[in-house]
């Protein structure tokens, strides 16, 4: 589904993938993406480990602590996990010229099927609203995609 609406100026940027696990959806990314360069980070050691094995430049990275700095930020259902979601994106803004963002909406559709706590359609469209205005923004299965572009 991505592929089909994903703006093509996302595409062949430097890609950082905030918040990689262990790298398996970083390469459906990449596919996708077609970047001209890809870093992955997360928090956990031992996954930042499997997603160099599966030939990512993982690093770890404590996305509570700060943001790296780039061209592209991708960050796949990970911003509900984070304590200060609004530094984040605040960061996220301020770091990158780019970023796409996708976060599962709470339902009770949604139960079990998410890890953690996924917040509710009207806390995402605010947080979108306060720190990434002029985002193009759509939904799809439960979850809100947010295409941001620097003005």
């Amino acid at each position: 589904m991505l592929k089909t609406c994903l703006p093509p100026e996302f595409q062949q940027r430097a890609m950082d993938d905030l918040g990689c696990g262990d790298g398996k959806i970083t390469l459906l990314l990449k596919d996708i993406f077609q970047p001209r360069e890809l870093r992955g980070f997360d928090v956990n050691s031992a996954l930042v480990r499997r997603a160099r094995n599966n030939g990512i430049d993982a690093h770890v990275h404590d996305l509570n602590s700060g943001v790296p700095t780039g061209e592209l930020a991708v960050m796949w259902g990970v911003l509900h996990h984070l304590e200060d979601r609004e530094t984040c994106i605040r960061r996220i803004r301020d770091n990158y010229r780019m970023a796409v963002i996708r976060e599962p909406i709470k339902s009770k559709d949604l139960k079990g099927l998410e890890m953690g706590e996924p917040l509710i359609k009207e806390e995402i469209e605010e947080l979108v609203q306060k720190y990434l205005p002029f985002s193009g923004v759509f939904y799809y299965n439960h979850s809100i995609f947010i295409f941001y572009r620097r003005q």
